[in-house]
């Protein structure tokens, strides 16, 4: 049975289908938004002759113009937009045009960003194909490339016209990529919803092993939370910013790491213990609930400590360096989701720099 998500923003509404096998009836679920228009199919081009491009090349017809990108945070950069821009001029697009992004949320990122910018915007539909862009990054408009200071940095508010998710696609994700999505599924959890961070306990290792009920719940239930954010919010000004929950800590990880050796689920499934620990730390949240999300995250076997990530070490001055360049900031004060209890996540702007060195070297820094 196909689950729905109808979003409303600000400037437009979409829908949301996640289901299994969804994708070989596509015309069905976009036929009245796309029928005639000419289509462009964006890809990870590690889904090249998969069954999942093969599929969706299928329902487009062989003639479809496609274009591979490659994978990993390296293609979010200046020079791969370039590219991308150069490869979409070529094969003809036009402002009716469609750009389809299928990937994970790399190319989702890169891919929106493309479009929110060329002929100064054209309509893009996300079909994620890895859990973390299924329940993250593929909802909610937000497009982006890296520079070298730091992660996301350049980017677009732009929505898609459609979002396609379809869980069969993850049949061939490895268990490291699953875990690296299933960080953010307890995000949403820590968030605001104790009692899905309940049912997480009770089926973390279903959804890890690919059961279908399993996952169409937990996707649905995260996407329905992030809409529901996203549409209080839509630019990113106060609420929205909730969703970053352990993202100062995994994205100064990730920029100090130069992108690799660490997923980005990783680095958050670090920053939410060490959220909850600062938390602990400042007395807005008891032991109890850091002890509850740390044995929840060790028992998936997820990581939870700074070393896991950093085995020569890391300096926390270039931690917090890194976190200076956090979006949420403003004045110069490095804002913190921090949480008041497993389903109780607030904005803080209330730590001293000194506080925060010293809590970093308490927890692996140096």
């Amino acid at each position: 049975m196909v689950k729905t998500v109808k979003t409303c923003f600000n400037h437009t509404n979409y829908k949301i289908y996640i289901g299994k096998n969804i994708l070989e009836k596509i015309d069905f679920y976009h036929k009245s938004l796309f029928q005639n228009r000419p289509k462009l199919i964006t890809y990870d081009k590690n889904l090249y002759q998969t069954s999942t491009f093969n599929i969706l090349l299928k329902q487009f017809g062989n003639k479809t113009k496609t274009i591979p990108i490659k994978s990993g945070e390296e293609s979010k950069s200046i020079k791969s937009l370039e590219k991308l821009y150069n490869n979409l001029l070529s094969a003809g697009i036009d402002r009716d045009s469609v750009i389809y992004a299928l990937g994970g949320g790399v190319i989702g990122d890169l891919v929106g960003f493309a479009a929110a910018t060329i002929l100064r915007g054209v309509d893009y539909v996300q079909i994620p194909t890895t859990l973390l862009s299924q329940i993250d990054s593929s909802v909610g408009g937000k497009t982006a490339i890296n520079n070298q200071y730091g992660k996301n940095l350049i980017g677009s508010f732009y929505q898609p016209k459609l979002v396609i998710i379809d869980i069969d696609t993850l049949s061939s994700l490895s268990q490291r990529q699953m875990k690296t999505g299933y960080a953010e599924m307890v995000k949403y959890a820590i968030i605001n919803d104790l009692n899905f961070f309940k049912w997480l306990e009770k089926n973390g290792r279903h959804v890890l092993n690919k059961e279908d009920k399993c996952l169409e719940k937990s996707i649905h239930q995260c996407i329905s939370s992030k809409v529901n954010i996203v549409s209080k919010d839509e630019k990113d000004k106060n609420e929205r910013a909730l969703l970053n929950l352990g993202h100062t800590f995994a994205h100064a990880f990730e920029k100090n790491s130069n992108y690799s050796n660490m997923t980005h689920g990783e680095a958050v499934s670090v920053g939410l213990l060490l959220a909850s620990k600062l938390s602990n730390k400042l007395k807005y949240c008891d032991l109890e609930d850091t002890i509850r999300i740390e044995e929840h995250l060790g028992q998936l076997q997820l990581p939870t400590k700074i070393q896991n990530l950093f085995p020569k070490n890391i300096r926390a001055n270039d931690i917090i360096a890194s976190m200076k360049l956090d979006k949420k900031n403003y004045g110069n004060i490095i804002r913190f989701i921090l949480i008041k209890g497993i389903g109780k996540a607030f904005i803080c702007d209330k730590v001293k720099e000194k506080d925060l060195k010293e809590f970093l070297i308490e927890n692996g820094a140096i």
